[in-house]
């Protein structure tokens, strides 16, 4: 019976986890639409052509999107009500 409970649990897991990145990425969606990501995606195109692989592309992001995030960045000013 622990068995059955303990599968019960990583289910509910796996499905909490699930629905909280397809709600965090339909989120992002409606910031920045499907056309506009696509568009710099293709810009990629060459680093594929040239034998990168996905995770070489993604490793590459990571690292200039941390750079971005840490040096040239700047949050929205709040506006107060």
């Amino acid at each position: 019976m622990n068995l059955k409970n303990n599968n019960m649990k990583n289910l509910n897991t796996k499905l909490e986890n699930f629905l909280e990145i397809k709600e965090k990425h339909e989120r992002m969606r409606s910031l920045v639409d499907d056309w506009a990501f696509d568009y710099n995606i293709e810009k990629l195109k060459p680093l594929l052509d040239d034998g990168f692989d996905g995770n070489d592309l993604i490793e590459y992001f990571t690292v200039r999107l941390i750079d971005y995030i840490h040096n040239k960045y700047q949050q929205p000013e709040q506006v107060e009500d």
